[in-house]
């Protein structure tokens, strides 16, 4: 099986802030794909207050499918997703995917759109210090990342990071639903 053949989360570009009419494609043909969001108030046309869900991270979409078929996707069905490319130390540069386990984590806390969650800038985030966590009860049980304090607060997060495109946190954790992971 080469790499063409198998499923991997591939990390897309929509234009124009389509994100959402991306994943409503792709799940019209069958394709599984996560685009966090985070609702809003906004006021409709009558001036009345509505909540909207709009994406959290603009104009990016996860794809988890094998390359032939993203590409067959791009090329036939649309034209407006592109790879985004990340540096690589052996080739120059590579379209960007996300290892399985990370994308669960990210999608356990990124996907509860109900709870208090922070999207971070990926590149101003530094977790040199923090401990690999699992969060063992509540709605984000089974995420995996960094244990991390808030400055000038007291409560604790888990933060999964995905290097250059987005890191996101938990709504505020007790430490009795974290375990330390061992590695």
């Amino acid at each position: 099986m080469n790499g063409t053949d198998e499923k991997q989360w591939f990390v897309l570009r929509v234009t124009y802030q389509r994100e959402l009419i991306a994943q409503e494609k792709l799940q019209a043909i069958g394709v599984d794909s996560f685009v966090p969001v985070k609702r809003i108030k906004d006021t409709d046309k009558r001036g009345k207050t509505v909540w909207k869900r709009v994406a959290a991270l603009h104009n990016y979409i996860f794809v988890h499918s094998t390359r032939e078929k993203v590409d067959c996707i791009k090329q036939e069905y649309i034209p407006w997703l592109r790879y985004v490319i990340s540096p690589n130390r052996d080739s120059g540069s590579k379209i960007m995917t996300v290892p399985p386990k990370q994308m669960e984590s990210f999608i356990a806390i990124a996907g509860n759109e109900d709870e208090r969650i922070l999207y971070l800038n990926p590149d101003e985030l530094h977790l040199t210090n923090g401990d690999r966590v699992r969060v063992t009860d509540g709605p984000f049980k089974g995420a995996e990342g960094i244990l991390i304090k808030i400055e000038n607060k007291r409560e604790k997060r888990v933060v999964v990071k995905i290097d250059g495109v987005a890191a996101v946190a938990t709504a505020s954790i007790p430490r009795t639903l974290i375990e330390k992971l061992t590695n």
